[in-house]
């Protein structure tokens, strides 16, 4: 497919990257205008690839009609969840797709600077990023109708609830990583109280290509860059149309590891819900695996039948107890409640999953983000998955 990340392995300079159609994208954008611009990524249906799936044109849109001169376009390089491999190849082998995607939304939504924060843990993207920012430069494609577009770099030690935007924000304001309570939303007030668009990097690039291609031909090919995990014969990144089936992205990965049988996913990494053996045909797509029961991430782990699921369930609940940023001391608590009770091993009567299931549903909106949220509902998946029943009791449902 290649509609994103380039067949070589090495960094893409210009020229490679122009060959293939690069910056037709920020050409057109510019024909056309910021309205006519945002049309066209809402018409594309292209949603975010950092794992929340918010509307990109709607993002846009917001920040656009916001009030205030200054706005600013974050790109989001953070690539903090387990698992996930794509957005740090993307920086480090297609670094002109990122920035091209960076100045075609900061034109579309009325902003003279563009921040990139990148994970520290990730010097080859940091240093194709830079190079990217000087071939683009000095090729005079930072010289934009609001004049010349300010590009700030931004290396940071990370942690992962700074994956979220508003934790983010507040990093690059030089303030502790917790998130702050919505509203106000990045939109209204976001980096130095002014409005502000925070996009994953590879949503950026796929902007890119909705400009070059147009929406309705990108449509046609929907690409994503599918990071697979765990118990497969080959992990990688895949560029694949969206609604391929998790078997044929399983079979490209060379199978599963030491030929055992499929047993679970993790669909969009640690923080969405497992899904059993019935989701190895499952198309890869929000809607379907929406249905399912869980969501569409930046990476996909897939669970073998040597893997005890107790054991996938104790560090995905470790990780959060570790992760959290300790701003809610329900969510330190809560967190680490859980991951203290879940089971060390299988055997789960019905009433033990039923109490866990009701403990994680009382942690349930507790948090000001999400975060205690996403840990509440793994926990309940994953207890649902190890219960010889599948579901708690009936005295023990809200």
């Amino acid at each position: 497919m290649a509609i994103v990340l380039p067949s070589e392995a090495a960094r893409e300079e210009l020229a490679a990257y122009r060959a293939r159609g690069g910056y037709r994208g920020l050409e057109r954008a510019r024909a056309l205008g910021p309205e006519a611009v945002i049309a066209e990524v809402e018409a594309s249906g292209l949603r975010g690839r950092g794992g929340a799936a918010f509307p990109t044109g709607q993002k846009w849109r917001l920040v656009r009609a916001a009030a205030g001169d200054e706005k600013y376009l974050v790109a989001n390089g953070a690539e903090g969840e387990p698992g996930s491999a794509k957005d740090r190849l993307l920086m480090a082998r297609a670094p002109h797709a990122v920035l091209e995607g960076a100045l075609v939304a900061a034109e579309a939504i009325g902003a003279r600077t563009v921040v990139v924060y990148v994970n520290d843990r990730f010097p080859d993207a940091v240093a194709s990023l830079g190079a990217a920012v000087a071939e683009a430069e000095a090729a005079g494609y930072l010289d934009g109708p609001l004049g010349r577009m300010r590009i700030r770099l931004v290396p940071e030690t990370h942690v992962y609830i700074a994956g979220e935007e508003t934790a983010l924000i507040n990093v690059l304001m030089g303030r502790p990583a917790v998130p702050w309570h919505k509203p106000p939303y990045p939109s209204e007030r976001g980096l130095d109280d002014r409005p502000t668009a925070v996009n994953n990097v590879e949503t950026l690039a796929q902007a890119a290509a909705i400009l070059r291609l147009g929406a309705e031909a990108w449509r046609q090919s929907a690409p994503m860059l599918f990071s697979l995990s765990g118990d497969v014969a080959r992990p990688g990144v895949f560029e694949r149309p969206l609604g391929t089936p998790l078997a044929r992205l399983i079979e490209e990965a060379g199978g599963m590891a030491d030929g055992q049988a499929f047993r679970a996913v993790l669909p969009g990494g640690y923080s969405t819900p497992m899904l059993g053996a019935d989701a190895l045909h499952l198309p890869l797509d929000y809607e379907s695996v929406r249905a399912a029961g869980s969501a569409l991430g930046c990476s996909l782990i897939v669970v073998g039948e040597r893997t005890p699921l107790w054991r996938v369930a104790r560090d995905v609940a470790e990780f959060f107890a570790r992760e959290s940023c300790g701003r809610c001391p329900t969510c330190v608590r809560g967190t680490r409640t859980l991951a203290d009770t879940l089971p060390a091993g299988e055997d789960l009567s019905p009433e033990a999953a039923g109490a866990l299931i009701l403990q994680a549903q009382r942690l349930r909106h507790k948090g000001i983000c999400s975060f205690l949220d996403t840990a509440a509902r793994f926990a309940e998946t994953a207890v649902s998955a190890m219960s010889p029943a599948g579901a708690p009791p009936a005295d023990a449902a809200p």
